[in-house]
């Protein structure tokens, strides 16, 4: 059973790291040192009540779809990637992370949707209502990048499409086990009657199949929005929020004991996710020691991450939505319906070589796997400023502390004095730690060679 009571003591520097790497893409030294000494509540609250502007639409968002030039949709594609890129990687922010979770909740990719427009849309809505789950949910019946992604264009009455049904109960909503066959064939009935005009879904009631139906034992006249309704109705609904929160946030295998506990408080607050949110990361669970590492990072969270902690976010966008492709996560191309599965699929025997290669070229200002320069979005060579980012940590004159702190930061558990001593010995190649020298021309590739050999640690690819 989780303890779900407020942590009443004001956040350590660890603390704060603990709850940036979890709830933004940005966990920077700057950025964690703001927190620490915070209370709980406190932080929390500010993460939750951020008011970041949302990115401007790219600028085919408006125009109408093209079905009959290839070439033309094509090039919309990498252009909603680098919109959304954009955004993620130079604004820290916790709505982002939750824009992470929901796309891959409600997935859709551009091979089937086709139309870059309608997928902007859906990132819009994503975006606007990630704090208020019925509103996403309510939201996505008409969104014309679900309606198409999952047939839900083609279902009119007596000849209802059920993958839209299928998926509201198994992959939005509910989780397996928790709806019939018979609830799906009924729910496929209602949620007839929706087609696409433009950029927008609309609704046609001459469409509909406006008979009786029988979904959860209630029976009537059902439509798309009794179907929603009825939904949230049940209790399994709570329970399926309640584990999308708990294991994007604190760790991957929760006990169904941990998922009722929270499961009440998403229902007491009737699906309010900031809400729910505020309890979670407030509580004295959420910063149990052994929660700590739990998770593994997505391609996003690593590339992202340490782009940002580095200082180095101008980098070229192209490149880094190459590398995460490259590690299995393309933007807007998930392999299934089910999205990405996340956490233990991230690593395999392929990812985990290519990760550590990713990271320690990048330090480098080299690209992964070749002697060619990094590149910045503006398309001059960039070279991570490692002496700067060190410059900022606390002691950078003493070179044990340099290694200690930059441990501190890059890693999500506390490392040891072997560990520690290891480190400080690459970092120093050879000299001894009273000639460690912050201003000498050698700096840059010892820390350079501090920063590879955390970069390889397996610790590195935890939060």
């Amino acid at each position: 059973m989780i303890d779900l009571t407020p942590r009443t003591s004001p956040l350590t520097f660890e603390d704060a790291a603990h709850l940036l790497r979890r709830t933004t893409l940005h966990p920077t030294w700057a950025s964690v040192s703001a927190l620490a000494g915070k209370l709980p509540s406190d932080a929390v609250n500010g993460l939750l009540n951020s008011a970041e502007p949302p990115p401007a639409p790219p600028s085919s968002a408006g125009t109408p779809p093209e079905f009959s030039d290839f070439a033309a949709a094509a090039k919309l594609w990498p252009e909603l990637q680098q919109w959304w890129l954009e955004h993620a990687i130079t604004v820290p922010s916790l709505r982002e992370r939750l824009v992470l979770l929901w796309q891959n909740t409600f997935s859709t990719d551009y091979i089937t949707v086709y139309a870059g427009q309608w997928m902007v849309k859906q990132s819009q809505l994503i975006r606007a209502q990630a704090y208020d789950f019925k509103a996403l949910a309510t939201g996505m019946v008409s969104n014309p990048a679900i309606l198409r992604y999952l047939n839900g264009d083609q279902s009119i009455k007596g000849n209802p499409n059920e993958n839209f049904a299928r998926e509201w109960f198994e992959l939005f909503t509910l989780g397996v086990g928790n709806y019939s066959e018979a609830d799906i064939k009924e729910a496929a009935r209602a949620f007839t009657g929706w087609r696409i005009t433009g950029n927008e879904g609309s609704y046609n009631r001459g469409f509909a199949d406006l008979g009786e139906k029988t979904i959860f034992g209630q029976k009537g006249p059902w439509e798309w929005g009794d179907v929603v309704r009825i939904t949230f109705e049940q209790d399994a609904c709570a329970r399926w929020v309640a584990r999308k929160l708990y294991t994007s946030f604190v760790e991957f295998y929760p006990s169904a004991e941990t998922i009722q506990v929270l499961a009440d408080v998403v229902k007491a607050n009737a699906f309010d996710v900031k809400k729910v949110l505020r309890v979670l990361l407030s509580s004295e669970h959420f910063y149990d020691i052994t929660v700590r590492g739990a998770l593994i990072k997505s391609p996003a969270e690593l590339i992202i991450g340490l782009a940002s902690v580095i200082g180095a976010t101008n980098v070229d966008r192209v490149y880094a939505i190459a590398s995460m492709t490259k590690l299995t996560q393309e933007p807007y191309y998930p392999p299934t319906v089910e999205g990405w599965k996340g956490h233990h699929a991230w690593i395999t025997s392929s990812t985990f070589p290519q990760r550590q290669r990713y990271a320690e070229s990048f330090i480098d200002g080299r690209q992964t796997g070749s002697s060619s320069k990094l590149m910045d979005k503006a398309g001059k060579a960039l070279t991570p400023d490692v002496v700067a980012f060190v410059r900022q940590l606390p002691d950078s004159g003493d070179a044990k502390k340099v290694v200690a702190n930059v441990a501190k930061l890059l890693l999500p558990a506390p490392t040891t004095q072997e560990q520690r001593d290891v480190l400080l010995e690459i970092m120093l190649a050879g000299a001894q730690v009273y000639e460690w020298d912050i201003d000498a021309p050698s700096a840059v590739q010892r820390i350079k060679f501090l920063l590879q050999a955390i970069v390889r640690m397996p610790e590195f690819q935890l939060m």
